[in-house]
């Protein structure tokens, strides 16, 4: 009967133990040894292993979803029917990007004595009684051993577009240069046909003036004579400006930029149209000479 008693008692504890078992979670466990009040009872041991293996975690990646595009507010426009395109629109022109050319001017033609390089043909060397020297912007006219009577000059043509008897507005000037402390014997030509049909504009040392026209080598204009007069105006010692001047029917004679006395005079037609230079003095030296066509901004002012 005892030994019936143990068999029940340890049937009931093995049940309770599997019951046990199958409520705790599923992984491998030992279970703690058990001892009985009883002397005779024997010690047992339990433990409970997995029957399935939990799957290892693995990292899935959470699906994206894809971030819609934003979305732009469009303003609609109404264009009403009478709006002007593009070919009705007024243009402008662009400003002008760097430098703007000037105003164009009118042109002057202009002729200059070129008292450098001689390229107009000047008189050179000696030439009967004096001895004539171009160079470095100078033309210089020393006497010699003239005949008496003999006066030095040198002329050469203007170019053909300068008709001094075609244009209303003309101007020729020169500077007459003696040596130190003396006025100059010489002067200008104008209007050169030859030596004896000429206009001329001459100083003498003694501070006289003449202003000449000639024709077959007589002094026929009743005001442009050969006769020297007082010209009402200070002429320099050393360096003189003679300027002559047409405007229109009136031919105006200036020395230093001062309108000497008598002037305008009635403008006759020239003789002829060569331009030139005359000397009767021991040196003479003319510089700047310059003939244009068209009104002076210097003599207007």
């Amino acid at each position: 009967m005892r030994y019936l008693a143990v068999f029940v008692l340890l049937s009931g504890l093995v049940g309770s133990v599997v019951s046990y078992a199958q409520t705790q979670p599923d992984s491998t466990q030992t279970v703690e040894e058990t001892e009985s009040t009883s002397s005779e009872w024997q010690q047992v041991s339990l433990s409970r292993h997995a029957t399935h293996a939990s799957p290892a975690p693995t990292n899935v990646p959470n699906p994206t979803r894809p971030t819609p595009a934003p979305t732009t507010a469009v303003a609609t426009v109404t264009v009403p029917a009478s709006a002007p395109t593009a070919s009705t629109l007024p243009t402008r022109p662009a400003p002008a990007i760097g430098r703007v050319p000037a105003r164009p001017q009118s042109y002057r033609p202009a002729f200059s004595g070129d008292f450098a390089t001689n390229r107009s043909g000047w008189r050179g060397g000696r030439k009967g009684g004096y001895h004539y020297q171009i160079g470095f912007g100078k033309y210089n006219i020393r006497r010699l051993s003239p005949a008496p009577g003999e006066v030095a000059y040198s002329v050469v043509p203007l170019p053909t577009e300068m008709n001094l008897n075609l244009a209303p507005y003309f101007t020729i000037r020169i500077d007459v240069v003696a040596d130190s402390g003396r006025v100059p014997s010489g002067g200008l030509l104008f209007g050169v046909r030859d030596s004896l049909n000429l206009c001329a504009f001459r100083l003498r040392s003694d501070g006289t003036m003449a202003l000449t026209r000639l024709i077959d080598g007589q002094a026929t204009d009743s005001v442009m004579t050969d006769d020297f007069f007082r010209p009402g105006v200070p002429v320099e010692p050393n360096r003189n400006q003679l300027v002559i001047r047409r405007v229109e029917k009136a031919l105006h004679v200036y020395i230093n930029q001062r309108e000497v006395r008598g002037s305008p005079f009635v403008f006759e037609p020239l003789p002829g149209n060569r331009i030139g230079v005359t000397s009767s003095g021991d040196w003479t030296s003319f510089q700047k000479l310059l003939v244009t066509l068209g009104p002076d901004d210097w003599i207007d002012r």
